[in-house]
């Protein structure tokens, strides 16, 4: 090709506007959708260390139970084997609380809380 043919190209080429158009608010879209992944990582690795070291403190303090007075620890465990569906229920309804306040209730939070972008009619 010839310098002239390529300047012409190049000529048409900046006349003519792009087929496609990113809406105003792309950025913010994009960002607000990589923001919200992020949160929700990191408050579900908050909600399973506060799990992991609610079960540790749990395991340890039963441990140390065992280890002090045998019969107490041996009368526990007899309590909580006689009515299995009681502690299984309650530990089962603690867990949904936690898991509820440390990642639902953030993530239903920001959703919520959506603000109106330029002339754009849609939230991110």
């Amino acid at each position: 090709m010839k310098n002239e043919e390529l300047d012409l190209i190049i000529e048409n080429g900046l006349k003519v506007g792009p087929d496609f158009h990113l809406p105003v608010d792309f950025a913010l879209k994009t960002s607000g959708k990589v923001g919200r992944s992020i949160q929700w990582k990191n408050d579900l690795l908050e909600y399973l260390s506060l799990t992991g070291l609610i079960l540790a403190l749990f395991i340890a303090s039963v441990g140390m139970y065992y280890y002090i007075d045998k019969s107490l620890a041996l009368r526990l465990l007899s309590i909580i084997s006689q009515n299995p569906l009681f502690f299984i229920l309650a530990f089962l309804l603690l867990n949904f609380i936690l898991f509820a306040d440390k990642v639902l209730l953030p993530l239903l939070f920001n959703k919520w809380n959506r603000v109106k972008i330029g002339d754009s009619k849609e939230y991110f």
